[in-house]
């Protein structure tokens, strides 16, 4: 997969941070009065696993029930520290998993856990909450804990080009574009889960930031780049990984 870089530019009412642009337009902020003010967004959950993990298939299968919601925005990230660990089946190299997904993790476990321990497979709502990602009756319980009368994304798409209104908010937040594939086949052939067609479900593939949403939001437009069976959705969160403001798939 790839993504087209511009030169970085400054956006959303003049923000002084630089954009690590993804064919980022600069548009006119959206105004405070937005009709997008008080729309519900949807609920981020995002699965930390990895195929080397044997609790981890399970909770890859719950993934899809979770994602059915039309009030969640699901996506599951790679960790790579279990490419390491050594069974009787010798060791599985998780083609999907990438350190900084582990990075992501270990940051979401000090602010929420307060602990530098990690564990799989693991889900973390909104950047706020977390619990065992292959127990479905624990993390409905978290779904049902979200505030969700909060900014909205309108997402459309015009040709090539993907534009996103983003409605006011009490503390802005970090823009990224997060793509990845829908479903992913993997037969796995060695270490726990060996003999297993590992099935996963919106496993990212690529993190980009695209720059600063000031409290009064705004309007960005990011060219599409990626293929059918790829999607991508855009996510706003507070900084140093904080609560997530607010989030929205890209229309297919």
């Amino acid at each position: 997969m790839s993504i087209k870089f511009r030169d970085a530019m400054k956006f959303f009412g003049g923000a002084s941070a630089a954009l690590f642009a993804l064919g980022v337009s600069q548009l006119p902020a959206v105004a405070a009065d937005s009709e997008n003010d008080d729309i519900a967004r949807p609920i981020v959950v995002e699965l930390f696993l990895s195929q080397a993990c044997i609790r981890c298939p399970k909770a890859a299968a719950l993934l899809p029930r979770t994602a059915a919601r039309d009030d969640v925005i699901a996506l599951s990230w790679h960790v790579d520290y279990w490419n390491m660990t050594n069974t009787e089946n010798g060791t599985w190299v998780d083609p999907f998993s990438k350190p900084e997904f582990t990075a992501r993790q270990k940051l979401y476990n000090a602010n929420i856990r307060h602990r530098s321990s990690i564990y799989t497979p693991q889900i973390v709502v909104n950047g706020q909450m977390e619990t065992v990602g292959a127990k479905a009756d624990k993390i409905d319980a978290l779904l049902e804990k979200t505030e969700k009368d909060v900014p909205s994304i309108t997402a459309t798409i015009d040709g090539d080009m993907l534009t996103f209104n983003i409605g006011k908010s009490d503390e802005g937040g970090n823009a990224y574009l997060v793509t990845f594939d829908r479903h992913t086949s993997t037969a796995i052939t060695s270490g726990g889960n060996a003999g297993l067609t590992f099935d996963g479900y919106n496993v990212v593939t690529d993190m980009k930031p695209l720059g600063v949403v000031r409290r009064r939001g705004g309007t960005l437009r990011v060219e599409k780049t990626w293929t059918q069976n790829e999607g991508c959705a855009l996510i706003v969160q507070s900084p140093k990984q904080g609560a997530i403001v607010t989030a929205a798939y890209c229309p297919a």
